[in-house]
């Protein structure tokens, strides 16, 4: 299972510094097309979206996050700032995936 990052440009290169590919989107029609991309490899657990692009997405991005199959989609802080802590993300996705992170 791997995962993917859909973000802009620092959080996409931030994320491939620890080894995860990813999407860079400016647009919430970029973002949406990259997310769609993903979900159809079945390859993939885990995408990451970053929160501002959730945020422009609204409730497309929800329907995708509340999704029951595989692979998982999350929204995560960007290089604004915006988004979850990183204990947050990590306690979601070890009581969703059972990953220790």
């Amino acid at each position: 299972m791997t995962m993917r990052v859909v973000g802009d440009i620092v959080t996409v290169r931030g994320w491939g510094f620890a080894g995860i590919d990813g999407t860079v989107a400016e647009t919430p029609a970029q973002a949406a097309a990259a997310i769609r991309a993903y979900l159809a490899q079945p390859d993939i657990g885990v995408v990451l979206v970053a929160q501002s692009l959730a945020d422009q997405l609204g409730g497309q991005f929800d329907a995708y996050k509340l999704r029951r199959t595989m692979p998982l989609v999350l929204n995560i802080p960007d290089s604004t700032g915006a988004g979850m802590r990183g204990e947050e993300l990590q306690a979601l996705m070890q009581s969703a995936l059972g990953l220790h992170l």
